[in-house]
């Protein structure tokens, strides 16, 4: 019993000094993840009471968005999936996301989040269908 309690101790040292576990300074603490949905609204689905907005949002599969690093200005685009979501993993820091426009949206206003390490930011990506209904 002993010698089994020393083989597997060795063993572990082994794993950790050849960095098996990130450091506390390692890479991996740099960086976060970003999920969430991409949306589109087409309008008010019917008539509405004046002065209450009216929008519907449903789920926008296969969506376009670029995603920017404010600190370098680096960008790529992100296409959700077939239900609307998506993750990423980003470095620590700052980033806009901007809709595109394509088939049936004219794109929609962006937004800034910010990614921490080691956490998930959740956001909502949302898009202006068009024709509008008013």
């Amino acid at each position: 019993m002993p010698i089994r309690m020393v083989t597997v101790v060795a063993l572990s040292l082994v794993v950790l000094g050849a960095g098996g576990l990130p450091q506390a300074s390692g890479a991996g603490q740099d960086r976060g993840r970003l999920s969430g949905v991409t949306q589109i609204s087409y309008g008010c689905p019917g008539p509405q009471r004046e002065g209450e907005p009216c929008e519907h949002w449903s789920s926008f599969a296969r969506a376009r968005f670029r995603v920017t690093t404010l600190r370098s200005g680096a960008t790529r685009i992100v296409t959700s999936d077939g239900l609307g979501r998506f993750t990423l993993a980003l470095t620590v820091g700052r980033y806009r996301l901007t809709p595109l426009r394509q088939a049936r949206t004219t794109g929609g206003p962006p937004l800034t989040v910010t990614i921490r390490a080691a956490a998930t930011t959740w956001t909502r990506v949302r898009f202006q269908g068009f024709p509008r209904m008013l």
